[in-house]
Parts: C-alpha cells; structure tokens; sequence
C-alpha cells in the first residue's frame, strides 16, 4: 500500500467516525447543519484569501459532504446540548475532509507530491510550476460571477426589508446567476421550461428572504404547503412544480453525488426523511442554477445530452452580442465543410465577417460543465477540448482549398457577392475551461480563451462600429493574455485534521524539508 493509498484509508475512517457521531435525531441534526452553513458570507461580498489547496479558500468546503453525512443511515450519536455547536464543528470537519480529497487529486494529477512518517502524519507539498487547471477554471469562474454581479446587482451585501425588496432583489440575483446554467428560457429540460425553474428559483429565494425577515429562517416546512403556496403565485400546479422543486434538492438518495466536489453548488433545499423541506439561504443565493445544472445531468442524462446543441447556441448568442453592429455578418447556426468528394471533413461553430476591414472570425465553442468530479473526468474535457486541433486544421485546410470568400458566401450570399476576405482568424473558445497543462499541444493558429476570459479582456463591452480592426483585436488579446490563477507569491501552509491523522499541505517542497528538518 503506497502513501496515497494509506491517505485515502485515512480518508475513509475519518468519513465513517463522523458518520457514527451524527446524533440520533437526523432532522434536527441536518436544520443544524443548514444553519451552520447559512451562517457562513457569501463568498462573492468577501475578500478572497489565497490559499494552497484551491487557489482561494473555500467558504464551504464541506457543506454538501456534512449533509450528505446527516442524510446518509447510520446516525447514532446522542443529541448534544448545543446542537448548533455540535453543527458548527461538524462542517468544518467534513471541510477538512473534503479538502484533503482534493489534494488527493493534486497527488493524481501530479500537482502535488506526497509524503508519510509511517505514522498518523501525511504531507503534501506543491510540485511543479504548472498552474492546476482547477485553479484557473474557479479563478475565471468567480471573475464571471463577480461581474454579473456588479451588472444586475451594485449592491451586493445589501438584505431586502420588505417583501417587494425581497422580490426585487431575487429578481436581480436570478439574472446575476445566468452563467451557471446555459439555457434559453423558451427551452425545455427533463419536461419542465426553463423559464419555470427560473420562476421557481426567484421565488425560493424571496420566500427565504420574507422568512429571514420574521426570524422564521431553517425551519422545516412541508413539502406539500410549500408547493401550495407556490401554486398561488407561479400559476402552475403542484405536481409540475413538485418536479422542478426537485431539481434544487438534496437527498438520501443524491447527496454523494453533490459531495462529490468540494465547495461547490451548495444544496439550495434538503428534504427530510419525512418529506419535509429545508430551505437554504445560502445555498439559494450562490449557486443554485450549477446545482440544478449537475442533478438534472444526474437524473435526465440522456435529455441533458440531447440538448447540447442548445447550450451551444446560447454560447453563440453571447459571442455574437459582442459584434452588434451593422458592419458585422454572422452565421445563423452550425457550417458544415465537405470535401471534394462530399464528405463532411469538419464543421464551424460561428462565423463572424467584418465587412468595414474584410476579416472573418471562425469559432470554434466548447461548452464543458465547470468542476470535474475527478481526474479521469478532467481528462475528457480536456481531450474535448484539443479536439479542436483538429477542426481547426481542417477547417484551414478547406480554405485553402475553397477560399475565405467560399466560406463567406455560406454566411450570407449577399454579403459574399459585395465584399472579399481579406484574412481569417481562427479561435477556440470554451465556456468554462480553454488551458490544460498536459495532452496535446493548442494549435497556435488560433486563439485560444475561456468565455470569462473574453468578457474580461473587452471589460464586457462589445466592439463598435468605429473599432479599427475587432477580430483582430480580440485574436491578439487572446493570444497574448494570461488566465488569472496565477500562483500567489507568498501561500500559507495549510494542516487539516482527520481525527487522530493529520495531513499537511505546503506550497513547495522547500518549505516541506524545512519542516521535516525542524521536527
């Protein structure tokens, strides 16, 4: 058994004692645990700490891991006075243990390195240069969500006072949240529009406003009144909305899944054994749409597969909103390239043509879901993404075959009749991740960029009828630019206690031999 091996065990022992501990009384113990979790900031109104292990320190390492624990048989332990004490202490444990599993990763990935005495001590330190991929995914990732925020809500650590500011407000968090789930809202998903999970979303989060507002916050509520009252207001039956309301809800049955990453998309809702409701402010106003996203791919993966031509057009949608202007021409849909003996050799996701300097944009859109479940599923999203190699050389060699005026003309024939192509930028662009650190190497011809990436670069503005040379501009930016997660100067060592084994986690293999050497 090797050290990483030996980690895991560790692990696992460390999982079933808080296991046991939970007490008897698993209702009371899981509306602690909801309100320990409540408790916490909102990440996106706090300072970001630097930290070793996630690039920023998690809010909520181990909320949905603490929950998943209450929900799960086994709860045994006596109910202690301070319930609220017990739950405080509780998820800041199953944060330790939700942390050391992503140095588990960082061990796998060969981010990090690890070490044991022989006994109850493990280490870990930092081991290459390399920025972790996970590191730039949650650093664009926030930056996205920060700025929606500034958009739709100035102020952010603002609490409504009445009920009209309550749905004021949920209003202005609901579209703050559109990044976390890619749908149009004529769309439907698992038989449900998804302008009704919007609705249902907006009104949770006013309803857990109003609550905190008469000191009625994480009571548990029956499912079946909840509904009712929602019925009232939404003006759909309780059966249609009872399946929505699933979508935002953690159980026995899906709680692993939800832990199965930490920090993110803490639980919106929790339902009790006896159908009863919990209902999370904290979880209703971070990432709620990212967890309805991951437990509709849970539950209805062959629709949430189907449907990824229309995640793709929102992404096209938003790309094309930064080229409004008139002297633009872009393409309805997806272009197929065929070759000469008519078989399709590849296909474009987007095209933009500038009429004003003769240059075309060719795009090439990943859409990837944000935070792999583990290292093999990082591993296909990355050999998704520089699949795009390929696209792009044939796409580059259908034009220099057929010509950028060939292409042109499959935009809009009209265009193609008045103008010529003068030159042709390529670019890949992924919804959520552009840049690995292993696998192939990115075709340099193209620009290469995150969606964040984009928006951050143009300060989210889109190019106007007077830029000089757009797509050119946003090809040399892209190009040039670095992702944000750069690794801070100075990282604190960071130990996280697994009961009676502990596991250290240094920012480099220097700071671990001068530690090692003092002990």
């Amino acid at each position: 058994m090797d050290e990483l091996d030996r980690l895991r065990q560790a692990i696992d022992k460390q999982l079933e004692s808080l296991r046991q501990s939970v007490p008897s009384d698993r209702g009371a113990a899981v509306a602690a645990v909801v309100r320990a979790i409540d408790r916490q900031p909102n990440p996106l109104d706090t300072t970001h700490i630097p930290d070793v292990i996630s690039f920023r320190r998690l809010a909520d390492a181990g909320g949905n891991m603490a929950l998943r624990l209450c929900l799960e048989a086994g709860g045994t332990g006596s109910t202690p006075a301070d319930l609220d004490a017990w739950a405080a202490k509780f998820v800041a444990d199953c944060g330790h243990v939700a942390e050391a599993e992503m140095v588990l990763m960082h061990v796998e990935s060969g981010f990090m390195r690890l070490a044991a005495d022989g006994s109850e001590r493990f280490d870990a330190w930092i081991a290459t240069k390399l920025t972790p991929v996970n590191w730039v995914e949650r650093a664009d990732y926030d930056w996205w969500a920060a700025w929606l925020r500034r958009q739709h809500r100035p102020g952010v650590s603002e609490r409504p006072a009445d009920e009209a500011s309550s749905r004021r407000m949920a209003e202005q968090l609901v579209d703050a949240m559109a990044y976390q789930f890619g749908y149009p809202l004529e769309a439907t998903l698992d038989g449900s529009p998804i302008r009704l999970y919007r609705d249902v979303l907006r009104w949770l989060i006013a309803y857990a406003f109003r609550a905190e507002q008469n000191g009625e916050a994480v009571v548990p509520i029956d499912e079946r009144t909840l509904l009712t009252a929602m019925a009232a207001s939404l003006l759909a039956g309780p059966a249609v909305l009872g399946k929505v309301l699933a979508g935002f809800t953690l159980d026995a049955e899906n709680a692993a899944y939800h832990a199965s990453v930490a920090g993110v998309a803490p639980a919106p809702l929790v339902r009790l054994d006896d159908g009863r409701l919990l209902v999370s402010t904290y979880g209703l106003t971070t990432e709620p749409l990212l967890f309805l996203t991951r437990e509709l791919r849970r539950r209805a993966a062959e629709d949430y597969h189907n449907t990824a031509h229309v995640r793709e057009d929102v992404f096209r949608q938003d790309l094309y909103a930064l080229f409004p202007a008139r002297r633009f021409v872009t393409s309805t849909g997806r272009i197929e390239l065929r070759r000469e003996s008519g078989n399709v050799r590849t296909d474009i996701d987007a095209v933009v043509f500038d009429r004003k300097t003769g240059t075309l944009g060719f795009f090439e859109l990943k859409s990837q879901d944000p935070f792999a479940r583990s290292v093999a599923e990082r591993g296909r999203q990355r050999d998704n993404l520089l699949y795009a190699n390929r696209q792009v050389s044939g796409v580059l060699a259908w034009l220099q075959r057929s010509g950028g005026d060939a292409l042109l003309n499959r935009v809009d024939n009209r265009t193609a009749k008045q103008f010529r192509v003068q030159k042709v930028f390529p670019f890949v662009l992924g919804r959520y991740l552009a840049h690995f650190n292993d696998g192939p190497e990115p075709d340099r011809r193209a620009a290469w960029g995150t969606w964040p990436q984009v928006l951050r670069l143009l300060d989210g503005k889109p190019f106007g009828a007077n830029d000089a040379n757009p797509l050119a501009t946003l090809h040399n930016r892209l190009s040039k630019d670095q992702p944000l997660a750069r690794r801070p100067l100075e990282l604190e060592t960071r130990r996280l206690d697994l009961g009676p084994v502990s596991l250290t986690v240094y920012p480099s293999f220097a700071a671990y031999g001068e530690a090692s050497r003092s002990r």
